[in-house]
């Protein structure tokens, strides 16, 4: 049942994914020609803060998850973390509010300039969304505890549609920079606000009781959230703020190739994002029910997964990537593919720290995980320097991937210690668990070769290699008894 689910979830997910790429790659110019490259700037600039902004939730959401999901059955539990959680977003989102406020009134009384009142407009409003949408994304989190990511699925296309139908119609109409951001911040409530009626409509409540507030619980609920805050800190800063830092070492020129490679790995990482966010939830229900080695199991099919994926991606950009680039950005920057390659091993540290995040929540083990988050952070920091000096851009990525391959080994040895093992025997079983995709690269390199033997032309020889992975892949995970051992039934703890 459950792998039936995430088949149909994660594609679900995935549809979204590319009416999302297809959609952005024809909005873009429309949006470009229509408001000029000084408005389209601040719409650039306004997506981005949509993202640094969201941070400020200082993971609550994700707290409120854990406790949800480690309470399964329980409702008065859910109530207790449902409004204690409810109480620390409403904090969180009155001190947005009121930053909003003091933003308007700074600009209003000439204090910022009048050059920054189109900035400063879309950073209130931005603020205004964010602080509305903070208090409705608890109810995401009751959606991710009950796994209903399907329905979550759904909730994700219909904002992508009235995002991408809506935009171009208000520019048609006449309408100019605030009138798409306000209507995209629109989209974006009712996003979160579809969820919480769904929440309401099915269960006839809100689960949020007064009563119910527990101070203790808060305070648990707080100590578990300032961790969770640090974490997806430093996850958001692992490569896609690198622009910023490829810019004050190597130089303005040197931004263009490296952020072109941060769009291609952020892809996979969505990808990557929607295979293994399913299991979340499950893994920490498992450990909430008292079930440690069914959530192991969980954490390391969460792990083959994400590792399978993400060495599929970097085989495939080793085969594709001069093509696809000379397509998208043109012939000059096709030399990128082998350092595109190499950076697109980031993702195999990134989907360890997907699978093992929700494991050491679930384990209270949350303040290591921080730590590895953050330490990972700072050693790319520390090698970056001088690795940039010797490299230039192509440092930065060597860096990253140095940092987060060391790191991946380090919450491999966590998890091993955790259960009594040794990192060995944890090397041993992931091992085990990506044969099958090892083979499947090996099958899909020799269709390559033989392709290229035919004349076929170019782009029907990467159709169907890239089909033989999908059908490849899609058969590994419809098949459950294909992705290997348990990790008892190998006796990882002898």
């Amino acid at each position: 049942m459950e792998t039936k689910g995430y088949a149909s979830a994660t594609l679900l997910r995935l549809v979204a994914i590319a009416l999302n790429a297809v959609g952005s790659l024809l909005l873009l110019p429309l949006v470009l020609k229509t408001l000029g490259e000084y408005n389209f700037g601040i719409w650039a600039l306004a997506t981005t803060l949509t993202g640094y902004l969201l941070l400020l939730d200082f993971g609550i959401a994700a707290a409120c998850t854990r406790y949800l999901s480690s309470q399964s059955g329980d409702e008065a539990g859910w109530r207790r973390t449902l409004s204690s959680s409810m109480l620390l977003s409403w904090v969180l989102a009155g001190l947005l509010l009121l930053v909003a406020v003091l933003a308007q009134v700074a600009a209003n009384t000439g204090w910022l300039g009048n050059d920054h009142q189109p900035l400063t407009d879309v950073i209130t409003l931005l603020l205004v969304e964010v602080g509305l949408s903070i208090p409705l994304r608890l109810y995401q989190s009751i959606l991710r505890a009950e796994v209903r990511y399907l329905q979550m699925g759904w909730f994700e296309i219909i904002r992508i549609v009235l995002r991408l139908l809506g935009i171009p119609l208000i520019l048609w109409l006449g309408g100019g920079l605030m009138a798409i951001v306000l209507y995209g911040s629109l989209v974006n409530l009712l996003f979160f606000l579809m969820m919480f009626l769904s929440v309401y409509w099915r269960d006839q409540t809100s689960h949020f009781q007064r009563i119910s507030i527990d101070l203790q619980h808060l305070q648990e609920l707080f100590s578990f959230s300032k961790y969770m805050a640090v974490t997806q800190v430093a996850e958001f800063f692992k490569y896609r703020t690198d622009n910023l830092l490829v810019g004050l070492l190597l130089g303005v020129g040197a931004v263009a190739p490296y952020a072109i490679m941060i769009v291609v790995v952020d892809m996979v990482a969505q990808i990557l994002t929607r295979f293994q966010g399913y299991w979340d939830t499950i893994i920490i229900r498992h450990a909430g029910q008292g079930r440690p080695a069914a959530a192991l199991d969980t954490m390391l099919t969460s792990l083959q997964i994400g590792m399978a994926l993400a060495l599929l991606a970097a085989f495939n950009l080793s085969l594709l990537g001069d093509w696809f680039l000379t397509l998208w950005v043109g012939e000059q920057y096709a030399y990128l593919t082998p350092a595109l390659v190499i950076f697109s091993l980031v993702m195999v540290g990134y989907a360890c720290q997907a699978a093992t995040t929700p494991y050491f929540n679930a384990l209270h083990q949350q303040r290591a995980n921080a730590w590895l988050a953050s330490g990972e952070i700072l050693l790319k920091l520390l090698l970056v320097v001088p690795l940039a000096h010797v490299y230039g851009f192509k440092g930065v990525v060597y860096a990253g991937v140095l940092a987060t391959l060391l790191f991946l080994l380090l919450r491999l040895r966590l998890v091993a210690v955790l259960v009594g093992s040794s990192l060995w025997n944890m090397l041993t079983i992931v091992f085990r668990k990506i044969v099958p995709v090892l083979l499947l690269l090996l099958c899909a390199g020799g269709v390559s070769l033989a392709l290229g033997e035919t004349g076929l032309p170019v782009f029907a020889s990467m159709a169907l290699v890239l089909a033989v992975q999908a059908l490849g892949l899609f058969f590994w995970i419809k098949n459950p008894g294909l992705r290997g051992l348990s990790f008892h039934s190998v006796h990882l703890s002898k």
